[in-house]
């Protein structure tokens, strides 16, 4: 059997990107996909953006925070919770030559699996904007109840798929409708004290995935984050903590 790692949502995460990448790596993945958000709310962007693109068979699609990044702009979004203060921060980290790098991320990429054809982007998104994502805003609002009914809604329009693997809302998600939609679930920016990615199983006629839960002592990124990053406390208790300001 051949095998695919799946990730996203890293948000710099230093500590579980490490772990995910070497569990990929001693399971023997030929591929590894990651979905989107290297940077923001963690601590380490820079550090998981230069791991991440300088990872031997790795290909990343363009999330919205990579996204703006590669606009520079800072500024807090509908529905986000990532203040200016932050991102100009996290941007500073970054160089030009980071930003001419994230500008190539696609916006999706297909596999063709098992005998079936599969969508991996970070968000389902408007499929007007395939070849402008930089110029319009590309992703569509997150359904926050994740549900077979939502996501046949949500994703009518991707009938070439057989099943679409996604991230952007941070909570996974196993649902099977008209077709299989897999959540991955963010990386590490959750309350949980692991790492989670995908393992994707196949050979010519079939496939298969499995989750993948790593643990480790999410206070290590806590620390760094109060004590290295802007606003890092109020980001670590939303993101992480799921603790409402």
């Amino acid at each position: 059997m051949k095998k695919i790692g799946v990730f996203t949502d890293t948000h710099g995460n230093l500590p579980a990107l490490k772990l995910m990448l070497d569990y990929f790596n001693s399971e023997g993945c030929e591929e590894i996909l990651h979905l989107g958000d290297i940077v923001d709310i963690g601590p380490r962007s820079k550090e998981c953006f230069d791991l991440i693109t300088s990872t031997p068979n790795l290909t990343c699609v363009m999330g919205n925070h990579d996204r703006d990044f590669v606009l520079n702009n800072p500024f807090v979004r509908p529905y986000s919770h990532v203040p200016t203060e932050h991102k100009m921060q996290v941007f500073a980290t970054l160089t030009e030559q980071d930003r001419q790098i994230a500008k190539k991320f696609p916006l999706y990429v297909t596999r063709n699996i098992g005998g079936q054809r599969i969508l991996f982007c970070h968000y389902p998104f408007e499929w007007d904007t395939i070849n402008n994502y930089l110029e319009a805003f590309p992703f569509k609002l997150i359904e926050n109840v994740q549900t077979p009914q939502n996501f046949d809604k949500l994703m009518a329009d991707c009938t070439n798929f057989d099943a679409i693997f996604f991230g952007h809302k941070h909570e996974y998600a196993d649902v099977v409708g008209r077709r299989t939609y897999v959540n991955v679930g963010s990386l590490g920016c959750h309350p949980n004290p692991w790492a989670q990615g995908v393992v994707i199983e196949y050979d010519d006629n079939s496939w298969t995935y499995r989750r993948v839960r790593i643990p480790y002592n999410p206070e290590v990124v806590r620390q760094d984050m109060v004590q290295n990053v802007p606003c890092g406390e109020q980001l670590y208790n939303f993101y992480f903590l799921r603790i409402k300001p």
